[in-house]
């Protein structure tokens, strides 16, 4: 077997503290010698023209831009084990967004005299590199733990900074993937993708010029690219956590983001759940046709789950929530797309009939069963326009046997926006009658204080993307708290849902939650078996 040069894992000792290759070697994996000294050269390379772009931005006074000069930059250095430079160019970002002028021109001065540096200490290690003729390990060699992960195959990486384009693709390259092309920017992106068949794996910068990442992210929704994407950028956590929360609205199936600059344990860390069965199985989905959901409901085909409500501080089922579920030839069919379908083609109403009587009957045996617990149902923006609402529903409890009392009528921001005033109509009638109304998904409309002071809401519903995760987020952890705060000087109770790890449950618990829900307290389940569940439940208490 041919052995090859490889980038050692220990940094040598000639190369002093400007230039580490141990830590690019962390970063990028063990490369071979040509491939290290093709990175440090791309490097090296941008940092000169950088430098000639800092003093003319310097000389214009123009500091928010060489911040953003500065801000790549860092990144860019620290990908190769420059981090002496990196260090330098934090600080002239530091002082530049302070309008620290006079301090960034020295700091400039300093940084030309680290990137001479960098080009000495190269030139030195020439000798040494060609001594280390360990072969660069393969991805059986090092992700033993992955053996069965069957990766995609063809990965776009789109970032306007070559050097990082060629970090990613020797990242990726070395991990198994069997094609990696790049372009730079988003227009070129879209064109490959185009004529391209088969790029199941995309990576993406933010910040680039042109067409930037998040315009990019749209632009990708509307084409219906259906692979995985990995949001990879320097930006701050909080901008890159937007940018993740957009992309998963939008529908695209986002398997993570990365801090640059992105390192091999991390990729493989992703990765290793982005899997190409997983990939594959998010093919475009069947259309639902109208003719299909009148099928489904002239043979009962939909069907009611019910996922548990307890009280966040004895964890005691109080309620559930009534969850749309409809198999179609065997197979099961996504809620978002059947109950839009119904939306769009005018059937919201005669599905929602049946789903809502589906859930009254149940709760109706709920109760037979010595559980008489609240049940919330939702009410789709298309079915808030009839104003007969009120009545059918009145008409479902008597029949049912279920008592007003106990019913939770749940209705998103959104749903009332469709048409404010029919909804401030209906809404004001079913409170009258005794129903309880929700608002679900609070925080994520865009008029949630008005919806709160012009609705006569009994109970907030706080939406799984200020839940999931938010011990460890401080700006979500803000929201979280202060809509809770807001709910109880408004004497509204309080539900979270989406809870899911003890950290979640821990936090919505300390913060004064009333209600919660979620997978750490139960997956939705057909009546049956939360029967059999809240039995369990009893005998364990």
């Amino acid at each position: 077997m041919v052995r090859k040069e490889a980038l050692p894992l220990a940094p040598l000792a000639d190369a002093g503290p400007a230039l580490d290759l141990g830590y690019l070697a962390r970063v990028v994996g063990r490369v071979e010698t040509g491939q290290a000294r093709e990175l440090i050269d791309l490097f090296t390379g941008t940092a000169r023209h950088d430098l000639l772009l800092c003093q003319r931005q310097l000389d214009e006074g123009d500091g928010v831009a060489l911040a953003l000069v500065m801000h790549k930059l860092k990144s860019s250095a620290r990908m190769v084990g420059a981090l002496r430079f990196a260090s330098l160019a934090e600080k002239l970002e530091d002082a530049a967004k302070g309008s620290r002028l006079d301090a960034a021109r020295l700091i400039c001065g300093d940084m030309k005299h680290a990137l001479g540096d960098i080009e000495t200490a190269l030139d030195r290690l020439a000798d040494s590199l060609s001594q280390a003729v360990s072969p660069a390990p393969t991805f059986a060699d090092t992700a033993h733990a992955a053996d069965n992960l069957s990766l995609p195959q063809r990965a776009l990486v789109v970032d306007d900074d070559p050097l990082a384009r060629r970090q990613l693709e020797l990242l990726l390259t070395g991990l198994g993937i069997g094609e990696v092309l790049t372009v730079e920017d988003g227009a070129n992106a879209l064109m490959e993708l185009e004529r391209t068949v088969g790029i199941d794996l995309l990576l993406i910068d933010l910040n680039m010029p042109g067409m930037d990442g998040i315009e990019f992210l749209r632009r990708l929704a509307d084409v219906g690219y259906r692979g995985c994407l990995l949001v990879v950028s320097g930006v701050e956590a909080r901008l890159l956590q937007s940018a993740a929360d957009l992309a998963r609205s939008k529908q695209l199936h986002l398997g993570g983001t990365l801090k640059k600059p992105a390192t091999r344990e991390a990729l493989l860390a992703l990765l290793s759940v982005v899997s190409q069965p997983a990939v594959a199985a998010r093919a475009e989905p069947d259309a639902v046709l109208p003719d299909d959901i009148l099928d489904g409901i002239r043979h009962d085909e939909f069907e009611v789950h019910f996922q548990p409500k307890v009280d966040a501080s004895t964890l005691r089922p109080v309620g559930v929530e009534a969850l749309a579920r409809w198999r179609r030839d065997g197979k099961p069919v996504r809620p978002d797309l059947f109950i839009v379908a119904a939306e769009q083609h005018g059937l919201i109403g005669p599905l929602s009939e049946m789903l809502v009587t589906k859930a009254l009957h149940g709760g109706a045996r709920l109760a037979e069963a010595g559980f008489p617990l609240f049940v919330a149902v939702n009410l789709s923006a298309g079915w808030l326009t009839d104003i007969h609402l009120p009545e059918f529903i009145l008409t479902s409890l008597q029949t049912a046997g279920f008592p007003a009392k106990r019913l939770i009528l749940e209705i998103t921001e959104t749903s009332v926006m469709a048409d404010a005033n029919t909804a401030l109509d209906i809404m004001t009638r079913l409170r009258l009658k005794g129903f309880k109304l929700s608002i679900d998904d609070f925080g994520t409309g865009y008029s949630s204080m008005e919806q709160l002071q012009r609705f006569p809401f009994g109970e907030l519903k706080l939406d799984r993307s200020f839940v999931q995760g938010a011990a460890e987020k401080p700006a979500t952890r803000a929201i979280l708290a202060a809509s809770l705060e807001l709910a109880l000087k408004l004497k509204l109770s309080t539900v979270a849902e989406g809870v899911e790890t003890e950290q979640d449950l821990d936090l919505v618990r300390g913060l004064g939650c009333d209600l919660v829900q979620g997978w750490l307290i139960a997956k939705a389940m057909p009546l049956d078996e939360l029967i059999v569940w809240l039995r369990e439940r009893d005998s364990q208490a």
